[in-house]
C-alpha cells in the first residue's frame, strides 16, 4: 500500500512538471523563467487580462418533487484562448458542488455537452495528453427534485491558457436556486453518435447551433448561425456542392419559424470553400468543401407578433462527412427560442439561392442531373459488376447448381427452358428491385451493415446451413435445387424465382468491393437513375442464364446428367463454408466476445438440420412440419444458451476501448486497466 501511494505521489509530481513545460512559453532570444510557470500573460503594455463569462442556472423553475431539474454552466473563453476539461492536473477545470439542498444527484459529475478538442504533446519519452475548451464550453448535471426550497452552492476553477501559457486558475462562485439564471433556449450544442458493436460513439462533427440575441424586440434581427467543427482528417461539403461530384452538399432546412420573418437570399458561408480536383477517366469531378470549424447563419427580423408569443426557430441540418477512408450521412437538429411543431415551416435552403463567400460564388438551386455520358458509363460498371458477380465465391456454389439444372433442361421443351431461367433472372432483379428502394426512397447506404454483429451472424448462418444441404445433411425444399443426378423433381417457374432470390441473397458478402462504387453514386442521383444503375447491376449477373435460355447450345460442352453432379454439389458445399469464415473474419473485428457464441450457434444448427434431414422430402407433410418443429425448438434453446450463457458484452467489467471512455472514468477517479493486443 505504501509503494502504490509512492508511485501515485510520483505519478501527480510527474505530471506537474509536465504541465508546467507545456505551458511554460518558449520567447525568441530569452531563456524561459522556471519561476514563473505561468508565462509572460498580463504582463507588458496594454495587455488585458482574459477573464472568461461564466454563467449558470437550474431549471426548470416549474419543476415538482421527484421531476428532474439541470444545473446549466456556460464558460464562454476569450477569442484566442482556450481552457481545459475537468481532470485533476493543476490547469484542468475543477467544478465542486459544496452543497445542494432541496435536491438529490442523478449524475455522478457535471458532464460537458460536448468532447474536447484532444492534443498530445510529447515529453521526452511520454506523450502528455491535453483536453482543451474552445470557444464556448457548457457543463451540466442532473438532480432530481426533493422537498423544499432548492439550491446549489459550489465554484468552478479554471485557467485561461493561449500560446504563450496559461494565467493562474481562478475560481468563480456558484450560488443559485431553482428557476435562477437563462434557460438557455437559444443555444444549442450537439454531437451526433453512432452505435457499432453496441457502443454509442461520438461522431467527429460536433455542432453548436445559436439563435441571437436572445433578448430582442420586434423591429430588430437576429441571427441564426449553425457551426460545425471537425476533426482534423474529415472534412464537410458546402451549400454549393454539385451532388453528382461525389459529395453531398449541405442541406439546411428550417422547419418552423415563430416571431421572424426571413431576410435575404438564404444561408451564408463565413469563409471561402476549399476545392478539391478528382481525376477520373470521364472527367475531372471538382468538389468543395470544407475542414475545421465553419459556420453557416442567415438573419431574420423580428415581426410584432413576438411581442406576445416570442420568437424562435426549429429545423435540421443534413449533410456528409468524410475523410481518406469514405464517407457517412449526418443529421443534427435544433429548436431555438420559443417555437412549436404548429408554426410555419419555410422551404428547405437546398431550394434556394446559396450564398457563398467564395470567389466565385453562383446560385445553385439544386444539383445538375447527371450528363448522359457519366451516365453510361456508370449503367456499364454497373453490368459489368453484376456480371463478375457471379465469379464471387459465395455465389458460385448456387450457380454450379444452376448449371447442373441447365443439364436437366436440355431435353425439355426450348420454351420451358427459356421461362426457367427468365424466372431465375427475375428473381435474381427483384432483390436489386428492393435494394434500390431503400436507396431511394429511404437512403440507406451499403457496406456499413457488414459493422453489425446480427447482420454478420445472419449472414454466417444463411452461407452454413447451405453448404449442409449441399453436403447432403438436408435438403432444401425447392423442386430442383438438389442437383443431383435424380431429375425426377421438376423446377417449376417458382421454385426458379426463389432459386435466384437466394443466389441473390448469398451473394450479399462478397458484394462490398462491387457495389460500393455503384451505389455510392446511386445514392446521390434521382430516384429514377438510383432504379436504373441497381436494376443494370441485377441485369449484368441474369444475362449468362438469359442467353443460355435463348441459346441452349451454349452448354453443349456439359455432360450428361450423372453421379457427377452429386460430386459437384459436395464440392461447392466445401467452398460454401470456406466462405463463412469472412463473415466470421468480420464479426471478430465488430465485437470479437461475441464469435464464441456464433460458433456455438451454428453447431447448433447442424445439430438442428441434420435432425431435418433424417425425415425425407418423400415422408408425409404432418411428419415433415413435425421434424422443423423439433429442430427449431433445439436450435432455439441451444442459440439462446449460446448467446446467453456464453456472450457477456456489458458484464460490468471490460469495455471496448475508446479515448473517451477512458477519460470519462479518469474523471469519475476510477481505477482503469487497460487489456491491449495486437493482431500478430
Amino acid at each position: 500500500m505504501r509503494k502504490t501511494k509512492e508511485r501515485d505521489t510520483m505519478r501527480r509530481c510527474l505530471t506537474w512538471i509536465a504541465v508546467l513545460m507545456v505551458t511554460t512559453p518558449t520567447v525568441a532570444q530569452d531563456q524561459p523563467d522556471l519561476f514563473q510557470p505561468f508565462g509572460n500573460l498580463g504582463d507588458g503594455p496594454g495587455t488585458v487580462a482574459a477573464t472568461p463569462k461564466i454563467a449558470t442556472s437550474l431549471h426548470p423553475a416549474t419543476a415538482k418533487p421527484g421531476e428532474r431539474v439541470t444545473l446549466t454552466i456556460e464558460v464562454i473563453v476569450p477569442e484566442g484562448y482556450y481552457t481545459y476539461s475537468i481532470g485533476d492536473d493543476p490547469n484542468s477545470t475543477i467544478i465542486k458542488i459544496a452543497k445542494h439542498t432541496g435536491l438529490e444527484t442523478l449524475d455522478k459529475g457535471p458532464r460537458p455537452d460536448h468532447p474536447p478538442k484532444i492534443e498530445v504533446t510529447k515529453i521526452g519519452e511520454m506523450d502528455f495528453r491535453q483536453e482543451k475548451h474552445i470557444g464556448r464550453a457548457v457543463w451540466r448535471q442532473a438532480f432530481k427534485r426533493g422537498d423544499g426550497d432548492a439550491a446549489i452552492n459550489g465554484a468552478i476553477r479554471l485557467s485561461m491558457c493561449n500560446a504563450s501559457g496559461c494565467l493562474p486558475p481562478e475560481e468563480f462562485p456558484i450560488e443559485i436556486a431553482l428557476g435562477d439564471g437563462p434557460e438557455f433556449p437559444f443555444t444549442h450544442d450537439f454531437t451526433p453518435t453512432t452505435k457499432a458493436g453496441g457502443q454509442e460513439t461520438p461522431t467527429p462533427v460536433s455542432w453548436h447551433m445559436e439563435l441571437s440575441p436572445g433578448n430582442a424586440r420586434p423591429g430588430d434581427t437576429v441571427t441564426l448561425s449553425l457551426s460545425a467543427t471537425l476533426e482534423d482528417r474529415f472534412h464537410i461539403f458546402a451549400l454549393s456542392q454539385d451532388k453528382n461530384n461525389g459529395g453531398l452538399p449541405t442541406r439546411i432546412s428550417l422547419q418552423g419559424l415563430r416571431g421572424l420573418e426571413a431576410v435575404g437570399d438564404g444561408f451564408q458561408e463565413d469563409k471561402p470553400f476549399e476545392k478539391k480536383t478528382i481525376e477520373l477517366p470521364s472527367g475531372n469531378l471538382e468538389q468543395r468543401l470544407f475542414h475545421g470549424t465553419v459556420t453557416w447563419s442567415r438573419t431574420f427580423r423580428v415581426t410584432d407578433s413576438a411581442t406576445d408569443s416570442g420568437y424562435g426557430v426549429r429545423g435540421r441540418v443534413l449533410y456528409q462527412y468524410c475523410d481518406e477512408k469514405g464517407c457517412l450521412k449526418g443529421r443534427a437538429s435544433f429548436v431555438l427560442g420559443d417555437v412549436s411543431e404548429t408554426d410555419k415551416k419555410i422551404a428547405d435552403d437546398g431550394q434556394q439561392k446559396m450564398v457563398s463567400t467564395g470567389t466565385d460564388a453562383e446560385e445553385t438551386p439544386a444539383a445538375a442531373p447527371a450528363s448522359l455520358s457519366t451516365l453510361l458509363t456508370q449503367v456499364g460498371v454497373a453490368l459489368l459488376a453484376g456480371f463478375i458477380l457471379n465469379f464471387m465465391p459465395c455465389v458460385l456454389p448456387v450457380i454450379g447448381l444452376k448449371i447442373m439444372s441447365f443439364v436437366t433442361q436440355a431435353g425439355e421443351n426450348r420454351t420451358r427452358a427459356f421461362m426457367l431461367n427468365l424466372a431465375f433472372s427475375l428473381g435474381l432483379m427483384s432483390v436489386f428491385a428492393v435494394l434500390a428502394t431503400l436507396v431511394g426512397v429511404v437512403g440507406a447506404g451499403w457496406g456499413s451493415q457488414f459493422t453489425s454483429a446480427p447482420f454478420n451472424i445472419v449472414m454466417a448462418a444463411i452461407v452454413f446451413v447451405f453448404a449442409l444441404s449441399f453436403l447432403g445433411v438436408w435438403e432444401i425444399p425447392i423442386p430442383g435445387f438438389g442437383g443431383s443426378g435424380d431429375t425426377s423433381g421438376q423446377e417449376g417457374l417458382g421454385a426458379a424465382f426463389a432459386k435466384g432470390i437466394l443466389t441473390t441473397i448469398l451473394a450479399t458478402p462478397c458484394t462490398g468491393p462491387l457495389l460500393v462504387p455503384a451505389m455510392s453514386w446511386a445514392v446521390s442521383q434521382s430516384i429514377g437513375v438510383t432504379y436504373l444503375v441497381l436494376m443494370s447491376v441485377g441485369l449484368g449477373m441474369a444475362v449468362p442464364y438469359l442467353l443460355i435460355g435463348a441459346f441452349p447450345k451454349l452448354i453443349g460442352f456439359l455432360p450428361k446428367p450423372g453421379m457427377w453432379m452429386e460430386t459437384f454439389k459436395q464440392v461447392m458445399g466445401f467452398v460454401l463454408l470456406g466462405t463463412v469464415i469472412y463473415p466470421m473474419y468480420v464479426l471478430s473485428g465488430v465485437d470479437s466476445d461475441i464469435v464464441v457464441p456464433t460458433l456455438l450457434f451454428l453447431f447448433s444448427l447442424w445439430a438442428a438440420f441434420w435432425w431435418i434431414g433424417r425425415v425425407p422430402l418423400t415422408q408425409p407433410r404432418t411428419r415433415r412440419m413435425m421434424a422443423w418443429g423439433q429442430a427449431a425448438a433445439f436450435g432455439g434453446l441451444l442459440g439462446l444458451v449460446s448467446f446467453g450463457w456464453f456472450y457477456h458484452p456489458d458484464d460490468g467489467f471490460w469495455r471496448p476501448y475508446s479515448g473517451d471512455v477512458l477519460s470519462q472514468h479518469l474523471e469519475d477517479n476510477q481505477t482503469v486497466l487497460i487489456d491491449f493486443t495486437a493482431d500478430w
